[in-house]
């Protein structure tokens, strides 16, 4: 059974009531199940359907009905418990209304906080206690924005003042919630942050070029959609590593020294720090550099998040699909005598909402950047 099929059993057994042989089903199926995120989470859902049933209360299945309005449910209450764990949370009352109007019972609430969470004590403290620290002082200098919350352009800024976040994206929930967080960032004084999405694209290399060549902006800030920038300094920090060295090209937040001549990035030790959630948990992914140098020289970076001070044409013409573009445009950045760069972080700067990674063409690109770059 494909993909499709299954989910469209899962559908029925929702609208018939047959709630007690959803996890069966996917179990059943795991190999199916396990290399598709949404019916990953459904599998983990039942965990709550399971603790609801046993208390004898009106289960989460119940309140939704189909496969599409669950994963809605979860990922919204995710989003708004995650923007309370980093202090982003603008209305508690959204999120207090949106406990009420989909009856959350107390084994979903926990449930999920367990899935998405990092510091749990502390949103359960926010929760109960009905209100979120006030971050109005740390998103001050934030930028000017408009009414309807977006960037208002500074007349006159040049592309030294510039700093252009680059969303590739097939999901628009995700990339409005990237998008809030960019917005959340302290933009230092006298620069300026625009914000570009592209959507429908055949490649992330061809989707990065265009988005390069509409921008003047000399920082460039290629993230994924589901990259959610913790660091309210991000940009401020960013720009002091390029600062120390204009030969710096572009940095990330986890990267490796020497890539293996496997192809595979982490077949070596990974440096930098992340908040990585897979379905089920999130984890911190933490290696020190071992130094207190303020950044470490690295042959390739992780694409989820790449930031450059100089442009690099990406190579499009050779990885067309959306694998080891990252580590290839490492490479053409270090063929031009530019350095990639991993800070030495104290404390991560991003959450990778990346689930379970699909690595239907990543064989086959791999074999093209050993021929490109180790041959």
């Amino acid at each position: 059974m494909d993909t499709r099929q299954l989910r469209q059993q899962v559908d029925h057994l929702l609208q018939t009531g047959k709630y007690d042989e959803i996890k069966s089903l996917l179990l059943a199926y795991k190999d199916t199940t396990e290399h598709n995120n949404d019916l990953a989470m459904v599998c983990y859902l039942c965990t709550i359907y399971e603790q609801e049933q046993a208390a004898g209360q009106r289960t989460i299945f119940e309140k939704t009905g189909s496969t599409a309005a669950l994963l809605e449910r979860y990922t919204t209450l995710k989003f708004f418990l995650r923007r309370i764990d980093f202090d982003v949370m603008d209305d508690m009352g959204m999120f207090y209304r949106f406990l009420s109007e989909k009856q959350i019972s107390s084994y979903e609430l926990l449930r999920v906080i367990d899935f998405c969470v990092v510091h749990k004590d502390k949103v359960l403290q926010k929760i109960g206690a009905g209100t979120v620290e006030e971050t109005a002082a740390d998103t001050a200098d934030a930028g000017s924005t408009a009414d309807d919350g977006t960037i208002t352009e500074k007349a006159g800024a040049d592309a030294a003042r510039q700093v252009c976040f680059i969303i590739c994206t097939n999901n628009p929930v995700y990339a409005e919630e990237c998008i809030y967080y960019i917005r959340h960032l302290i933009v230092p004084e006298g620069m300026e942050i625009d914000i570009l999405t592209v959507e429908d694209a055949r490649s992330l290399t061809s989707a990065y070029n265009e988005a390069m060549q509409c921008s003047q902006a000399k920082y460039k800030v290629y993230l994924h959609h589901d990259t959610f920038i913790i660091n309210p300094h991000f940009i401020r920090d960013c720009l002091e590593i390029f600062a120390r060295d204009e030969r710096i090209g572009m940095l990330g937040n986890v990267g490796v020294q020497s890539m293996p001549r496997s192809g595979v990035m982490w077949d070596a030790d990974r440096y930098g720090m992340l908040y990585e959630q897979h379905i089920y948990e999130t984890a911190l992914l933490a290696n020190a550099t071992g130094s207190e140098a303020p950044y470490l020289e690295a042959e390739a970076i992780d694409g989820f998040l790449m930031v450059t001070q100089h442009d690099v044409a990406w190579r499009e013409d050779l990885f067309d699909k959306w694998d080891f573009y990252d580590c290839s445009q490492s490479m053409e950045f270090i063929r031009r005598g530019y350095k990639v760069v991993v800070p030495n972080m104290k404390a991560p700067w991003c959450v990778h909402d990346c689930g379970f990674i699909n690595l239907k063409s990543y064989d086959a690109e791999k074999e093209k950047y050993i021929e490109e770059y180790f041959t």
